[in-house]
């Protein structure tokens, strides 16, 4: 009888420990590579996220190094940060789950709209959404004594052409476009830094830099012998049409604050998202767009372009990709929306389905035809253009 007693006691405690080894499996199982499965601090923000950003040193870096700090201090919520230099660096870690927030370029239109690095078969159109979007500027500068006044006068002068880099490539041909120019109207000059148009202009190796007007290396081409920039009328409808033409997410902006500048200067303007994939918990992107806000005091001097982080900088008119329904929760409460956003949003979002099915029927038409990966991207470009109006 004692042996039986003892028996049954250490087998009850066996099952025990079975059950909370189980119990153990499935929280590791849980934790994936979602933030979202972390348990919530508690101002809604997971304790912790991961961010895909732009490469160490950069502006981008620095902006959201500073604003992970201040979360961290204010909430306790833990940032792990995956720098990459590269648009498709960047989108690889949020594509597969590793990361739930980039700071991004172009990129995320491109990937929305699969046309450039992602019109490749591995990629296709991607459902992503803006989160929050601070506004750049961006412009094309000349010498202060050069001969060039306007847009227009880029006529067979030497315009630079960045190696590899897409995002500002679209952006010269743009502001191109504004003027009625395209790429053929002007000499090439290939030019493997983005950074390196300042020493570039001053040498004479190029005639104009394409660049946002707050790049360092403006300054510094400013203080040896002074920087002016090409203006783009804001009225001009037909210009600003051939700009949206080239790039839907581009539009009129007016600043002060570049190199050269010591009045208002009408340029071009571009959103410099914050976003991710649209499955993203709607929740967690409003924890996160109020915890920006709430703790702005705190990060806003940390660089010289953090005020545009702030609720009344931000763009929040929908523009190539949509906005996320928990940024637009956010936006009502603060009496950043209206009928007419929610309209542009709804646009994109069903743009989005287009885009797939489209997608979907130049893959299975592709296979059956026998187009090669090599030249799918032109075959997907060509369907694209004939399927989504």
């Amino acid at each position: 009888m004692f042996k039986k007693k003892y028996f049954l006691f250490f087998a009850l405690f066996a099952v025990l420990l079975i059950a909370a080894g189980c119990g153990n499996d499935n929280a590791g199982e849980k934790k994936g590579n979602s933030d979202n499965n972390n348990a919530a601090s508690e101002s809604g923000l997971p304790k912790q996220m991961t961010w895909s950003v732009y490469d160490v040193g950069s502006g981008g870096y620095a902006e959201m190094s500073a604003i992970a700090n201040s979360l961290t201090d204010e909430y306790g919520t833990q940032v792990r940060m995956l720098p990459s230099a590269s648009g498709v660096g960047r989108m690889i870690p949020l594509r597969d789950g590793k990361a739930s927030i980039g700071k991004l370029g172009d990129e995320i239109q491109f990937s929305f709209e699969a046309i450039e690095e992602f019109a490749s078969p591995e990629w296709g159109p991607q459902n992503v959404q803006g989160y929050w979007a601070p506004i750049s500027p961006f412009g094309l500068g000349v010498k202060e004594k050069s001969d060039i006044k306007s847009i227009e006068d880029l006529k067979g002068k030497k315009v630079p052409f960045i190696s590899g880099n897409s995002s500002i490539n679209i952006k010269t041909e743009a502001m191109l476009a504004f003027a009625g120019l395209t790429w053929d109207d002007v000499k090439v000059v290939e030019l493997t830094s983005y950074a390196g148009q300042g020493e570039a202009l001053v040498q004479g190796q190029i005639d104009v830099a394409s660049i946002n007007p707050a790049a360092s290396s403006m300054f510094e081409a400013d203080s040896k012998g002074g920087v002016r920039w090409l203006e783009m009328d804001p009225d001009d409808k037909e210009g600003w049409k051939r700009v949206e033409h080239v790039a839907s997410w581009f539009f009129p902006r007016t600043i002060d604050d570049g190199a050269g500048m010591d009045k208002d200067t009408n340029i071009m303007g571009h959103a410099y998202l914050i976003g991710g994939y649209a499955d993203q918990d709607p929740d967690t992107v409003y924890e996160l767009i109020k915890a920006f806000n709430d703790t702005f005091d705190k990060y806003k001097d940390a660089t010289s372009t953090l005020y545009l982080y702030s609720k009344d900088e931000v763009l929040t008119e929908p523009r190539g990709v949509p906005f996320h329904e928990g940024a637009i929760k956010f936006f009502k409460e603060n009496n950043m929306w209206d009928d007419e956003k929610q309209a542009k949003n709804d646009e994109l979002v069903e743009r989005q389905k287009k885009l797939q099915e489209a997608w979907d029927q130049a893959v299975k038409e592709a296979k059956d035809e026998g187009i090669s990966d090599k030249d799918f991207p032109a075959f997907w470009l060509e369907k694209k253009a004939e399927l989504v109006k």
